[in-house]
């Protein structure tokens, strides 16, 4: 199945965030979007059970100067047992001068047998802000399937004043040597990526999300060059994952100093 999403999030004639343009194919489907503050919030989901064999799914997201939106989803995300073939899913995503987006998901599940690959791309102009999100499960942990899809490949690439300044390239298969090391320390290791840009953070703050390191989660930081930051975390299950990612993200919005918005409507 190939289908997809189109979001264009500008300024109203009243100065509100709105979605000025969307177009939506299945299976993706969003919710009626709202507002905290002046943050439109905007769910999308796969409609159908997950992803399968030969679906491909484009996403492109584009940010309007002064605008602000929070993407994320309701549920988990799954690609499920593919015989043959392989599922695709792409992002570009575009955050003009001024602009606020924060990419927040569900956790990724990649089931027994499962191909998965995708691509972000994500260019920003200057006083953009960014905030990207993104966790990994082994599998249907709780039904003791961990480790048995058969590829999951990522590439990422973020871009500020049309310059790069992250670029990250992997895949990761169960029986690799780099999986084996992190299985023989964490047997259902849960994986995060963050990364940040557009302000300038302190030292205290990477200090601060260094500090959540311990031994049932790991947790790494690095400035990039440019106002930005990548953190890295790999946890023991997706309970200290998510604790770890909950302070992450305060953290992270108090030197944003900007308020954490709500992921569901009160």
């Amino acid at each position: 199945m190939n289908g997809g999403i189109h979001l264009v999030c500008g300024l109203d004639t009243s100065g509100r965030s709105a979605l000025l343009g969307q177009y939506v194919n299945a299976p993706m489907h969003i919710s009626k979007p709202w507002w905290d503050g002046g943050l439109l919030i905007v769910n999308a989901i796969n409609s159908t059970a997950g992803l399968f064999s030969g679906d491909r799914i484009e996403s492109t997201i584009e940010i309007g100067a002064g605008a602000q939106m929070l993407l994320t989803s309701a549920s988990a995300s799954r690609a499920h047992r593919m015989p043959a073939g392989m599922a695709a899913v792409r992002q570009s995503i575009r955050v003009a001068k001024d602009g606020w987006l924060e990419m927040l998901p569900a956790i990724f599940i990649p089931h027994a047998g499962s191909d998965y690959f995708q691509e972000a791309s994500v260019q920003l102009e200057p006083g953009a802000r960014f905030l990207w999100f993104e966790t990994f499960t082994p599998g249907r942990v709780a039904s003791g399937e961990a480790w048995q899809f058969t590829r999951f490949e990522s590439r990422f690439q973020l871009a500020s004043d049309s310059r790069p300044i992250a670029r990250e390239t992997y895949s990761i298969t169960p029986d690799s040597p780099s999986v084996h090391a992190v299985r023989n320390q964490f047997p259902a290791a849960c994986h995060a990526t963050c990364y940040a840009a557009g302000a300038d953070f302190p030292d205290d703050l990477l200090a601060a999300i260094s500090a959540l390191h311990h031994a049932e989660c790991w947790v790494g930081c690095t400035r990039l060059d440019a106002p930005a930051i990548a953190i890295r975390a790999v946890a023991a299950d997706n309970i200290r994952l998510t604790r770890a990612l909950t302070k992450i993200r305060h953290l992270i919005y108090t030197a944003y100093d900007r308020p954490v918005p709500p992921l569901r409507r009160s």
